[in-house]
């Protein structure tokens, strides 16, 4: 690649649309109603998806607030922010035809956060990140 492909990579602004942009990425899967899910997700264990795609959500948001607000602290920052963004993907499929909340979905969501985040910060010394 590059430098100037490489700098837009590493730029604040990219990180921040391809955090928000696979969150929209997920609200969009989860507007699908129900009776119109793909078969390929039927046969596909429910939580094995929710704490993959959280695990790839928490490492954008740990990626993104680390890059703007250069603290330690902002793991808990990102924790926070991806168990929102959890919570109100939730509450959301409350309002698609044949599509529940489950509070179990939320918290293998908050584990999904919780294991991006660990994954970011353990290869982020290694890797450019």
């Amino acid at each position: 690649m590059n430098e100037s492909k490489m700098k837009i990579i590493h730029s604040l602004r990219f990180k921040q649309i391809a955090a928000a942009g696979f969150y929209l990425l997920i609200l969009l899967g989860s507007s699908v109603p129900g009776q119109n899910i793909p078969k390929i997700f039927k046969f596909t264990p429910d939580k094995l998806i929710h704490v993959l795609e959280y695990t790839v959500l928490g490492w954008l948001l740990i990626r993104w607030l680390r890059h703007q607000f250069p603290h330690p602290a902002m793991v808990y920052g990102a924790m926070a922010a991806g168990v929102c963004c959890a919570v109100l993907d939730e509450s959301y499929q409350k309002l698609i035809p044949n599509r529940s909340s489950d509070v179990w979905d939320a918290s293998i969501d908050a584990v999904g956060v919780a294991l991006g985040i660990l994954i970011f910060t353990l290869f982020n010394r290694k890797m450019n990140l």
